[in-house]
């Protein structure tokens, strides 16, 4: 079911337009390449931007964890006859191969640390839709769409309203939709003689079951070729009209490996031919960039993640005899793109603060967790009576670390700090860490956690020797080798009720031949 289509694409703000010219002639593989694959959704979506303070499309750059909904979609015979179905089997195997095209893109790219979260849905439609085009897609799209709960009369809104909630209740950096149509009944292509296809940068790719030309064996490298454009990367094969400074991608990088009008470079690529290319693991570097995937400093970070956080602080005015409050407000600040908008997948990891030069210590969030590119903290300083120079700062999921602001703190009628003091290692001995301590006898409690934020803190009254009893050995899942490193966190609770600074305190091991009656306990 093969008829003619003429497709004008539409000017998108992400890239410009994409121009077909005749080429001179050029090698091509055998296999005919998906025609015209790269699509643009349309501009000026208000939709097409989350609605947090930060906006984001769903699928800007290749790094990250990254969630893919699988729709396959069932037609129930309600408006067109129902001529494919989808068997235990054919689900199995679409299912392997996008899995296998998922992996294939974590392989090659290392440095992007990625993650890929599959959804596998089978969704009713009335709609049978191998039968229709490009210009009916929206009909079973919708359809489908609306099925799954999303809801809207334009099938794209649907789209993005569908790749953000996908993203959200995944918890993933990026999400978007793969469509794969049964044609196993049919010959593997469309109405309108495509097989694949894909939006440049989302929401959406569509491909046909058996891939046209290429067979249910080789539909990994179909997938694994149009998920590449759901993330910048334009194609490469010189019937695709490329020019070699066209640019695309959140960097915003020209295509300079493209066949048509001798760019001068040629690496083999998964942009420019697909067997051979997945086959050998193929991605020439103009499509790594376009992915976001370039390291501009060769510091071993791609640019995308290569980011530093910010740090705001501001002060609440102090009452006499109170200790200061402050509020910090860190957020990661993106590698900045040309043409979309700045997005950041580091979260922030900490916030701290450091009183007259002395160790960190960590403010816990509001939110109660660090796991996203902007947090705040409330915190009472735990001052008393003098005046301190207090630093604070941020840092993201890589380590990089905000420039310090530090300012000046006086406090009085709350009396002298008193003399606290850890002077030793915590020993572990059987169930039980002992600990040293030095405090004022008037000392109400000490509170101790293995965890710097005190979560699951155990709180018990202060004394000079304490016995701090451990977990139930069930319940301790610290591996062996990393006992070495275990360090516990101690903050004593005055007579008035208010917690000192943290001191974080090593935890001194049994002898070996004493530990290797307790390993097959606390490793199992």
């Amino acid at each position: 079911m093969r008829t003619s289509l003429l497709l004008s694409l539409m000017l998108c703000l992400i890239v410009s337009p994409i121009t077909i010219l005749r080429a001179a002639p050029e090698t091509e593989p055998s296999l005919p390449l998906p025609h015209d694959d790269v699509l643009i959704a349309p501009a000026g979506l208000s939709f097409a931007s989350d609605d947090t303070s930060v906006p984001r499309l769903p699928s800007q750059y290749l790094a990250g964890n990254v969630a893919v909904r699988l729709v396959l979609p069932e037609s129930t015979g309600a408006l067109d006859p129902s001529t494919e179905d989808w068997t235990p089997e054919l689900i199995s195997q679409v299912t392997n191969q996008a899995r296998a095209a998922l992996e294939w893109w974590r392989e090659r790219l290392p440095a992007a640390r990625l993650e890929f979260d599959l959804v596998v849905q089978v969704a009713p439609t009335k709609y049978e839709p191998i039968r229709y085009g490009l210009a009916q897609e929206g009909l079973w799209i919708g359809d489908v769409l609306g099925e799954l709960g999303y809801d809207s009369a334009n099938y794209f809104e649907q789209a993005y309203m569908a790749a953000f909630d996908l993203r959200d209740q995944r918890g993933a950096d990026w999400a978007t939709t793969i469509f794969i149509v049964n044609s196993d009944r049919d010959d593997g292509y469309f109405a309108d003689g495509r097989f694949a296809y894909a939006y440049l940068n989302g929401p959406f790719s569509v491909i046909t079951s058996d891939g046209g030309p290429y067979g249910t064996r080789w539909l990994a490298a179909v997938i694994a070729h149009e998920f590449a454009h759901l993330f910048g990367a334009l194609d490469q094969y010189s019937a695709a009209g490329i020019r070699c400074d066209q640019r695309s991608g959140y960097l915003y990088t020209p295509t300079t490996n493209s066949m048509f009008n001798n760019c001068g470079s040629n690496e083999p690529s998964i942009m420019r031919e697909l067997i051979a290319s997945f086959m050998n693991g193929a991605v020439d570097a103009s499509a790594r960039a376009q992915l976001g995937y370039r390291d501009s400093d060769g510091n071993g970070i791609i640019d995308v993640l290569d980011t530093t956080p910010a740090i705001t602080v501001t002060a609440s005015l102090q009452a006499t005899g109170a200790r200061p409050v402050v509020e910090l407000t860190a957020r990661d600040i993106p590698y900045p793109s040309p043409v979309q908008p700045d997005a950041s997948i580091n979260p922030i990891t900490a916030i701290e603060y450091r009183v007259n030069g002395s160790v960190w210590q960590l403010a816990t969030p509001v939110d109660g967790a660090f796991d996203s590119i902007r947090e705040v903290a409330q915190i009472e300083l735990p001052l008393y009576d003098g005046e301190y120079t207090v630093e604070f700062r941020a840092l993201n999921l890589i380590g990089h670390m905000s420039s310090l602001i530090t300012q000046t703190f006086t406090v009085s009628q709350l009396g002298p700090a008193p003399a606290y003091e850890v002077p030793e290692p915590a020993r572990l001995a059987g169930n039980a860490l002992t600990l040293h301590l030095v405090a004022p006898a008037t000392t109400r409690a000490v509170e101790v956690s293995f965890q710097r934020d005190f979560a699951r803190a155990v709180r018990m009254p202060y004394s000079p020797a304490l016995g701090v009893p451990l977990p139930e050995v069930a319940e301790l899942t610290l591996l062996v080798d990393q006992i070495a490193s275990l360090s516990l966190y101690v903050r004593f609770i005055d007579h008035n009720g208010l917690p000192s600074l943290a001191y974080m305190v090593p935890v001194e091991l049994p002898q070996p031949e004493q530990w290797l009656v307790m390993v097959p306990l606390v490793a199992r």
